[in-house]
């Protein structure tokens, strides 16, 4: 079953109200990653916002890992082969793996200088795709907590304040969360097997069609200006296509977010119809959560006349 890559083909597969669920389904290798994507509004965010890019130190493995997986991200250079080069403890034994290439000093590179690289290696491998780049690594009591990331477009969330936490604070804005998904998405962490690849996504109405979407206004502000008659025009459908592989080497998880956004007017009947359900069945916290108190009327005034006047459509 195909996710697709558009928010038309994107919203039968996202959750339509109702308890949460992971709504996972498996990902052909080949429908990966977002083909054929206008990469510059990612080139202009990793230039303009630099603490959009950020990893710990227990990432560093994943990250070359990452870098390698990425076809289109360029070779770490020095850092990478330093890893190659380095020493390996092995039962108290230091084996060096013996690459005459790699210079001393690159193979006691501090780690404020290793760190430097992985984050550049990080940014290089989130420029050369659609997608943004979460990469989650287990602690030592099996807890996996997100340790790197090249966040171009967030979804109303600060890379900031989610990195170095487990599963469940991450998730802890969102309403059930911990009651009803968080053992289930432990156990498929846990479990993720290194050549299978999962997907999901998840929907937002928005009153903006920005890829990065960082709203700073009050909600109530923020859809002041969103009718029935306008729904079609001011109100976005913003869909992430989300992706779980396994990196065989490191054991991380590569979490990948692919944004896509359409406004009401741009997007069939059928769809309009679903989202405006899926509004009206979610839960009370999320319902807040999702600011929908302040569009829901609109939106479903505006999916009633599309049902009943179909040349709505622009």
């Amino acid at each position: 079953m195909s996710l697709g890559f558009s928010v038309e083909a994107l919203i039968p597969r996202a959750r339509g109200g109702g308890a949460l669920r992971m709504g996972l389904v498996r990902v052909a290798e080949d429908e990966w990653l977002t083909p054929g994507a206008d990469m510059a509004a990612r080139a202009a965010v990793f230039a303009a916002e630099p603490e959009c890019v950020q990893v710990l130190p227990e990432a560093e493995a994943a990250v070359d890992e990452v870098a390698a997986l990425l076809p289109s991200s360029p070779a770490r250079g020095g850092v990478a082969q330093r890893r190659r080069g380095e020493d390996a403890e092995v039962g108290g034994r230091s084996l060096d793996r013996g690459h005459p290439s790699v210079e001393p000093s690159a193979r006691h590179l501090p780690l404020q200088g290793r760190i430097d690289g992985a984050v550049d290696a990080m940014r290089s491998a989130a420029s050369g795709v659609w997608e943004d780049l979460c990469i989650l690594t287990p602690d030592a009591t099996g807890q996996y907590r997100l340790t790197a990331a090249a966040l171009a477009f967030p979804t109303d969330w600060h890379l900031a304040e989610k990195l170095g936490h487990a599963l469940t604070p991450i998730h802890a804005p969102i309403h059930g969360y911990a009651e009803q998904l968080a053992s289930g998405v432990d156990h498929f962490f846990a479990t993720l097997q290194p050549d299978s690849i999962f997907g999901r996504t998840n929907w937002f109405v928005v009153a903006s069609d920005a890829w990065r979407y960082l709203p700073q206004d009050a909600p109530e502000t923020r859809f002041a200006h969103v009718t029935a008659e306008n729904a079609g025009a001011t109100l976005f459908v913003r869909c992430e296509r989300q992706t779980l592989r396994r990196l065989p080497q490191s054991v991380a998880v590569l979490f990948t977010i692919g944004i896509h956004v359409e406004p009401l007017d741009r997007l069939s009947t059928a769809a309009v119809a679903r989202v405006a359900q899926s509004v009206a069945g979610i839960s009370s916290g999320e319902h807040e959560r999702r600011a929908a108190p302040f569009y829901a009327e609109a939106l479903t005034r505006y999916a009633e006349r599309r049902n009943r006047s179909p040349e709505l459509l622009a």
